[in-house]
């Protein structure tokens, strides 16, 4: 079984309930993170084992995505120090530039850290999974990811980006899809390069053969009814909004 939890949806700060982004992949036990934003280990801790945790994909070194890593770090280490977790912890992020990139190289007592630059040139196979990575369109280096069963596309991650013609490509054949819904329409000529609207994401989610369409990282100040109205005049698929502490059970 596959499950999805969300733990954060929001960017790029959250409500006084919220989280920014994180979400965690459980693969028959095996847990992968997908970002790990501000308020995220706050809520990882509510809805799932963070000692567990297998794999952490950091899409892209902006807080939003990335800020709660030092609790994370901490946690770990305790665990380690303690004994009750032997492994370091994988962490596929961007090479930078970054300040965070050269501090991290520093905690390898507790991050394995994988370069995306270097893991999106080939398949990642974990047997039981893959993981496969593909370069987004964003004011830094940024990532999308997309989870793999037996090679088939299950689920696919944008992270951050504004709509390109390749990013159909990258998204063709995945039965689910976590899509970044940023803006609302009328912030599309101003801001449209570096992110999507609910109706950009529709509009991905349509001409890539997706069936469901999940919208998350969304600007606290909007109204999300009005933006899952817009991604409904682009897809006609099933349209899940993101929560935190929601539960998806991908279907292959």
């Amino acid at each position: 079984m596959v499950e999805l939890t969300v733990l954060g949806n929001y960017g790029p700060y959250a409500t006084a309930q919220g989280a920014c982004s994180g979400y965690v992949i459980n693969t028959d036990g095996f847990q992968i993170m997908l970002d790990c934003g501000h308020g995220v280990f706050s809520k990882l801790q509510k809805y799932a084992d963070y000692t567990t945790l297998g794999i952490l994909v950091i899409t892209h070194l902006h807080p939003d995505h990335y800020g709660d890593i030092y609790c994370l770090r901490q946690a770990l280490k305790y665990q380690m120090r303690e004994g009750t977790r032997k492994d370091p912890l994988f962490v596929y992020m961007p090479e930078g530039p970054h300040p965070l990139v050269e501090e991290m190289k520093q905690w390898d007592d507790v991050f394995t850290v994988v370069s995306l630059e270097e893991a999106q040139k080939a398949l990642n196979d974990f047997s039981r999974f893959q993981l496969k990575f593909f370069k987004v369109q964003h004011q830094i280096p940024a990532y999308g990811v997309q989870f793999q069963v037996n090679g088939e596309p299950l689920l696919t991650y944008t992270g951050d980006t504004g709509w390109f013609p390749q990013l159909e490509e990258y998204c063709r054949g995945s039965r689910y899809l976590l899509a970044e819904a940023s803006l609302r329409e009328y912030e599309a000529a101003e801001r449209g390069m570096y992110h999507m609207t609910a109706r950009q994401a529709g509009q991905l989610a349509q001409n890539s053969g997706t069936e469901y369409l999940i919208l998350t990282h969304f600007f606290p100040e909007n109204n999300l009814h009005q933006q899952q109205r817009e991604a409904e005049q682009s897809f006609d698929g099933k349209i899940y909004m993101s929560g935190s502490g929601k539960k998806y059970i991908l279907q292959p």
